[in-house]
């Protein structure tokens, strides 16, 4: 988008470039961090629900146990089978506080190491948003050290090319982790990435359009 919006204002290339990378490194660098944060934050809490369930079970337990009976009561099992389970399971304490985390609450408890996990999740959106976010620059990096001479509209248009093929290629990656087509999930993709830019290249040229009119 800051190279649709960028064009359309008819900046020069070497602007669009400061410009693009500028932007696409502090907004991923931004994204990288609210991720690690978001998903620190999403622990801790989570943590802390965990304490509470620790604390319930020390102090009521019969209450808890009754609580994990009538769940699984709601589930079709027998009163007899269910009190089975459950006061066998309430004889290891952390294992049970970890069933009724998922069972009351749906939490899944974190491992102990998951600031460390919560920074790797915060490294890997930094690299994935600034590498895929600096592949419609290339046009203007590596077009003109073979063609030089080359004008601006030229190296925008390149630089459509190489964002389309990466936000359908992108679309496709994520129809692995659904069940549409991928060549529907490209599409949309591209679609909707498209729609972006072509928004970003017209406010560029209404606000270039301004200056001049000024």
């Amino acid at each position: 988008a800051i190279v649709a919006g960028s064009a359309g204002g008819s900046l020069s290339p070497k602007v669009i470039l400061i410009l693009g990378f500028s932007n696409i490194f502090a907004d991923a660098l931004s994204m990288g961090v609210g991720e690690f944060l978001s998903s620190k934050a999403e622990n801790e809490w989570i943590l802390s629900e965990r304490r509470r369930e620790e604390w319930e079970l020390e102090n009521y337990p019969e209450g808890e146990i009754r609580e994990m009976i009538e769940l699984y009561e709601s589930r079709g099992m027998t009163t007899a089978d269910a009190r089975v389970i459950v006061e066998t399971m309430s004889k290891y304490k952390d294992f049970f506080v970890d069933v009724m985390m998922i069972e009351e609450l749906g939490l899944q408890v974190p491992e102990d190491d998951h600031e460390v996990e919560s920074m790797k999740e915060g490294v890997v959106m930094f690299f994935s948003f600034a590498g895929f976010g600096s592949l419609p620059l290339l046009g203007y990096v590596l077009i003109p050290l073979s063609f030089p001479d080359l004008d601006s509209d030229v190296l925008f248009a390149s630089a459509c090319v190489v964002t389309g093929v990466v936000l359908f290629i992108m679309g496709c990656v994520k129809s692995i982790f659904s069940a549409a087509k991928w060549y529907w999930c490209g599409l949309e993709t591209l679609l909707l990435g498209g729609a972006c830019a072509s928004l970003a290249f017209s406010i560029g040229q209404f606000v270039d359009g301004m200056k001049i009119n000024a």
